[in-house]
């Protein structure tokens, strides 16, 4: 499966949010430099290799869609942590 940086940073910011669980905005706001389609996008991209779960869930008055990581998601952060460690 390709997996691309983009995809480790923001799993790696979603994984990093309380129980590995958030909406995008919640990412975003952890995130310099990029905008909330591009979060948003990574993160549906993410799901459909099921490196995290969706599901629509409140947050205020609208629905939203919550992502949370996965354990094959938390592999792939650990894979690439040992890949930065190594290139060290």
């Amino acid at each position: 499966m390709k997996v691309t940086e983009n995809m480790v940073k923001v799993l790696g910011v979603l994984n990093g949010l309380e129980g590995g669980k958030g909406f995008a905005k919640d990412v975003l706001a952890k995130m310099e430099g990029k905008t909330f389609n591009a979060v948003n996008a990574t993160l549906a991209a993410c799901a459909g290799k099921d490196l995290c779960t969706k599901e629509k869930m409140a947050c205020g008055e609208k629905m939203l869609t919550c992502y949370t990581i996965t354990e094959a998601g938390k592999e792939i952060l650990a894979k690439a942590e040992a890949e930065d460690e190594d290139a060290e």
